[in-house]
């Protein structure tokens, strides 16, 4: 992520594991601090949707819950929902059969109506992919995305 005072950005729960995989709590507190501050002032946004998929109990989760308990998680509105069910219906993202990919399209629908950025580790779809990934989307609706952060 670009250290830009213009630049907030949207986390995936891909990024958010991926923080926790690769800067566990017990070494990086200073890390986990930073995040929850640029959380705070608005420089990142943890959805709710995006907290409810960490579900394993783990230093993570209970970091979530902290987040929320301290109303720094962003609950998803109508407005939202109604953008992701139209993004869906354009660039087909969540699999019908399991459901999985639908938090993405929150993801994307909410950067959209909030001139936010995308942090997501995930990758752009492969030639022959039906499902349409949030580099993609984000691609063909013009909001900024990144897999690498740099911010904190």
């Amino acid at each position: 992520m670009n250290n830009s005072n213009s630049d907030r950005y949207i986390i995936d729960t891909d990024a958010l594991v991926g923080f926790y995989t690769w800067q566990p709590f017990e070494h990086s507190r200073n890390f986990w601090s930073k995040l929850e501050t640029a959380i705070r002032e608005g420089k990142v946004v943890l959805l709710d949707v995006v907290a409810d998929e960490i579900t394993y109990e783990s230093p993570l989760k209970t970091w979530v819950e902290r987040q929320k308990r301290n109303g720094l998680v962003t609950r998803i509105n109508d407005e939202a929902r109604e953008k992701a069910v139209e993004i869906n219906n354009q660039y087909k993202m969540i699999d019908e059969e399991t459901g999985n990919s639908q938090t993405d399209t929150y993801i994307v629908a909410y950067a959209s109506l909030n001139n936010l950025k995308v942090f997501s580790r995930e990758a752009p779809r492969k030639p022959g992919d039906d499902l349409y990934k949030i580099p993609d989307v984000c691609e063909e609706l013009g909001i900024g995305h990144t897999r690498s952060p740099k911010y904190f």
